[in-house]
């Protein structure tokens, strides 16, 4: 975190001169003015009296380099807009960017889910790229995407008491309405990943789209206030990273139980448009490989991917 930050935190509201921040940081006034200037510029209100000195007086929301340490989140990229943290961040996937490379965006003029579908992607929200060089086959990555949406959802739960759910395979739902979603997108052989990119897509503190397949909440719609965006990405981050190394060792088995647990989409009828054929029947969860497992009029399926359409019917 920025040294002079942290100080005018400790300060707990009270005012502190340039000259003390200097002193007690060993650093000069000239450069105590400068990361006063970048800290405003990152949407810190940081007030300054004359002849007094800088007061804190409210925290930007919006993550910043300063809150991660070594390790993911390094390194730290930030656009004010962009057309998509995903493509940022294939881009540095291929020039050789660490796993751990983290990609944030104010605006995403061109956000996109799967399929290639839109995603609006306005101030407020929380829209980021995770950069990833997992060791394992390229068809374990779809089932990754299912832990990481089921990391938000006991995320949000545990933490903003958010009854958040899983709709297989990508989305965090919250009473119908669509909160998150994940993305993944790769470079690999038969093998072996080259690279993983997850982006993610988290109505924060945005007007939820008014436009879309389904309806969208925000959380702030939820919660009625504002939430912190650097506290949801460092608090997602945390739980993520050890579901990616437990994710690498073990696969989805470990998780299948938390996933049933948090599925919104257990015994409801769907249709879906999945491998060249068109399917319909009951969910009955998802399978030690994170599959979706259908009964049919015709027997049980399984399907690894697809686009579900949902029926008001529940068994």
């Amino acid at each position: 975190m920025n040294v002079v930050l942290k100080r005018l935190r400790k300060a707990e509201g009270e005012t502190v001169s340039g000259a003390a921040l200097a002193e007690s940081l060993g650093i000069s006034r000239a450069a105590v003015h400068k990361r006063i200037e970048k800290l405003r510029a990152e949407g810190h209100g940081v007030s300054g009296i004359p002849r007094r000195g800088y007061r804190l007086e409210t925290l930007s929301d919006r993550p910043s380099g300063d809150d991660f340490s070594p390790g993911w989140g390094r390194p730290f990229f930030f656009f004010e807009k962009t057309s998509s943290t995903q493509d940022e961040a294939r881009r540095r996937a291929v020039s050789g960017s660490p796993e751990g490379a983290l990609l944030i965006a104010e605006r995403q003029t061109a956000g996109r889910g799967r399929l290639g579908r839109r995603w609006e992607s306005l101030p407020g929200g929380l829209w980021f790229s995770l950069l990833l060089r997992p060791a394992m086959t390229p068809a374990r990555v779809p089932a990754l995407a299912l832990v990481a949406a089921l990391d938000w959802a006991r995320f949000l739960k545990a933490d903003f008491g958010v009854d958040a759910g899983v709709k297989w395979p990508n989305d965090v739902w919250f009473n119908g309405k669509k909160l998150a979603g994940v993305l993944a997108e790769m470079s690999s052989e038969v093998d072996r990943i080259h690279w993983l990119v997850l982006g993610v897509g988290v109505n924060a503190n945005n007007a939820p789209p008014s436009k879309g397949l389904v309806p969208a909440v925000s959380l702030r719609g939820i919660l009625g206030r504002n939430i912190s965006r650097r506290e949801l990405l460092a608090g997602w981050l945390r739980r993520f990273r050890k579901s990616y190394s437990v994710y690498q060792r073990e696969g989805f088995l470990p998780f299948r139980s938390a996933y049933t647990d948090f599925a919104v989409l257990n015994g409801r009828r769907i249709s879906l448009d999945a491998e060249s054929r068109d399917v319909s029947g009951i969910v009955r969860g998802v399978d030690d490989e994170g599959r979706l497992m259908v009964q049919t009029a015709d027997g049980p399926v399984v399907l690894a991917g697809g686009e579900i359409h949902l029926s008001v019917e529940r068994r």
